[in-house]
């Protein structure tokens, strides 16, 4: 398979969403989005990173990503957020509404802040309506996904042991760009242990 990627200068993605250069800096030279999200992560911010990254691919391979990142750092969690997990993986495989819907419903009723539930806001904010009202549609934000997906993955990086945090977000990033190079999405994990929490 070819590149998952959707851009092909670093640039673009700041030009398809102007708000990510308020937290990320923007490149000074026109290169690759993987190189550009090596640099971040060499730099001196480097969870930027995860944050540019989460907007280079498409919606759901960004949630895979995240999925597969959250479930390797953060431990299976609670009932909750494996039945979060188990519809987000749905949403990705098959990527129809009714799909989607399940996965925002079981986030929003999940009422928590992890890793887990952030995974499942960012399959289900990929498409629909931000009014709970059908007859008034507003179209989700474009970028919500990216954001969530980031947002799952600083929660899960927040589970892991400060000196293991480097580690963990090079595993991510690492897996991340594999996948995205059009490979099969590798184990994120912290040197083959299980996570903190399992």
């Amino acid at each position: 398979m070819g590149s998952r990627i959707r851009f092909t200068r670093a640039k673009q993605v700041f030009e398809t969403y102007p708000e990510l250069s308020e937290t990320v800096k923007e490149p000074a030279s026109d290169i690759a989005p993987q190189d550009y999200t090596l640099e971040l992560r060499d730099g001196d911010a480097p969870l930027t990173a995860l944050a540019y990254f989460a907007h280079v691919l498409p919606k759901r391979e960004a949630v895979w990503w995240g999925m597969k990142c959250v479930a390797g750092l953060d431990g299976p969690g609670t009932p909750d957020d494996r039945q979060v997990l188990v519809l987000s993986e749905t949403w990705v495989r098959e990527g129809d509404e009714d799909a989607r819907a399940a996965v925002h419903a079981a986030a929003e009723a999940a009422r928590t802040e992890s890793a887990a539930v952030w995974i499942g806001l960012a399959a289900g904010w990929s498409g629909g309506s931000l009014s709970p009202n059908p007859e008034h549609r507003v179209e989700m934000p474009d970028d919500l996904t990216a954001k969530a997906v980031n947002t799952a993955l600083l929660i899960a990086l927040g589970t892991v042991e400060p000196d293991k945090r480097d580690e963990a977000l090079n595993s991510c990033l690492s897996a991340g760009l594999s996948f995205a190079e059009g490979g099969s999405m590798p184990t994120v994990s912290l040197n083959g242990q299980a996570p903190a929490n399992s």
